[in-house]
């Protein structure tokens, strides 16, 4: 290479370096040249438990029944008076256990408390004492506890669910879970049942699923139009809808899709469940139910509309082994379906335990299922449990 040659590449390999130095200058100059902005971290803004069933079912051979009703008075090491003491106690426990650690705000309970369903109003409120009773150590710790009936103390009387004119639970359920002082509530038959409740950075509304309903009702109906309106009150769904918080959680006894196990649910009305899926799904939302003796988590989805929806139904009735029913051949012809993430549930050896959900200042949140089992389910005598371990984890993030 001769020497005029190398002297030009040498001036373009100048030029061309300067160009680049010049080129990143003026980069630096329209970007700035600051350190990269931290990534925030999102606080706790609260944490609360859900849990679901409690009724007593299972758990070892039972005592004769002395006062006729299908759950007053049944007595065994694990189960008394309509309720699942062992199951419940354990819970209770660790819930106050888990709030030593960090603060548990409150507790939701959908329903089931009792195994209820009989015409007999003091029955119902002896056993509604019950358990209050053994809920006492979260009473005593500080933590509330917000339910909703669930059909065992509504007590239709009707083999498709249609309303119970005489409704022997209402006035017991109301004097032993008066609604608390603040809180929101819609006039007319759901009044005290039905409300709504803002704490921190999050909306709650609970939803009586029974008081609503007509002497027309059927829990074998599913197609579009069937019950409209009779167990999701048009009240709620304003109270999601207009709603400015920033995470909102519904919770209700029944679930949003049925199952084998439980094809009564809000699929009876579909109308109404897919406006309130479509709420959700505008307002960060999610349902929460029991019901189904078991722990689901999924997703509801119609069209665009996805919305995280679980059943906790493991306070101690035992559980359903989960199987999916076909609604569509039921007669639903709209286009929600129910995706399960997680399926806990198995009959011959069942799983108790609570959600413990925290919420977060960015209106994120997180959950895990803390359950146990008996270590020899149904015996007369062997009534050991395991420990209580975490089963499902997740965050919202992930759930989709």
């Amino acid at each position: 290479m001769d020497k005029e040659n190398m002297m030009f590449r040498f001036k373009l390999l100048t030029v061309c370096s300067l160009s680049l130095l010049l080129f990143g200058a003026v980069l630096i100059g329209v970007g700035g040249c600051h350190p990269a902005s931290p990534v925030t971290t999102p606080t706790v803004s609260f944490r609360f438990v859900v849990t679901d069933d409690s009724r007593a079912s299972g758990g070892g051979a039972t005592s004769p029944n002395p006062h006729g009703g299908s759950g007053y008075g049944r007595s065994n090491l694990v189960q008394n008076n309509g309720v699942s003491t062992l199951v419940m106690a354990t819970i209770a426990t660790d819930i106050v256990a888990q709030n030593a650690k960090k603060k548990v705000d409150f507790v939701l309970f959908p329903g089931d408390m009792i195994t209820g369903e009989e015409q007999d109003s003091n029955h119902l409120s002896s056993e509604m004492d019950s358990w209050k009773s053994i809920m006492s150590p979260v009473y005593g710790a500080g933590i509330p506890i917000h339910t909703t009936r669930g059909n065992h103390e509504y007590a239709s009387a009707s083999t498709v669910g249609a309303r119970n004119q005489a409704d022997p639970g209402l006035a017991t359920y109301k004097a032993h879970f008066p609604l608390t002082t603040g809180f929101l509530s819609p006039g007319g038959v759901e009044n005290g049942l039905t409300y709504s409740f803002i704490h921190k950075n999050a909306k709650f509304i609970a939803m009586d699923n029974y008081a609503n309903r007509t002497a027309n009702f059927s829990n074998k109906l599913y197609a579009p139009g069937s019950n409209s309106g009779q167990m999701v009150n048009s009240w709620v769904l304003d109270q999601v809808n207009n709603s400015n918080a920033g995470i909102t959680f519904v919770m209700g006894h029944e679930q949003m899709w049925p199952s084998r196990s439980h094809p009564d649910c809000l699929a009876n009305d579909p109308d109404s469940r897919d406006l309130l899926l479509h709420a959700l799904a505008k307002h960060n939302g999610t349902y929460l139910a029991g019901h189904d003796h078991m722990y689901l988590r999924g997703i509801m989805t119609n069209g665009a509309d996805k919305v995280p929806a679980f059943v906790v139904g493991a306070g101690g009735a035992g559980n359903y082994t989960y199987g999916a029913f076909d609604v569509v051949a039921a007669g639903y012809t709209g286009a929600s379906t129910y995706d399960v993430r997680k399926s806990i549930s198995d009959s011959s050896n069942p799983t108790f335990g609570y959600l413990l959900v925290t919420v977060y200042s960015d209106n994120s949140w997180s959950g895990e299922f803390r359950g146990f089992r008996f270590n020899n389910w149904n015996s007369a005598t062997d009534v050991s449990l395991t420990p209580v371990t975490v089963m499902d984890s997740f965050n919202s993030a992930n759930l989709y």
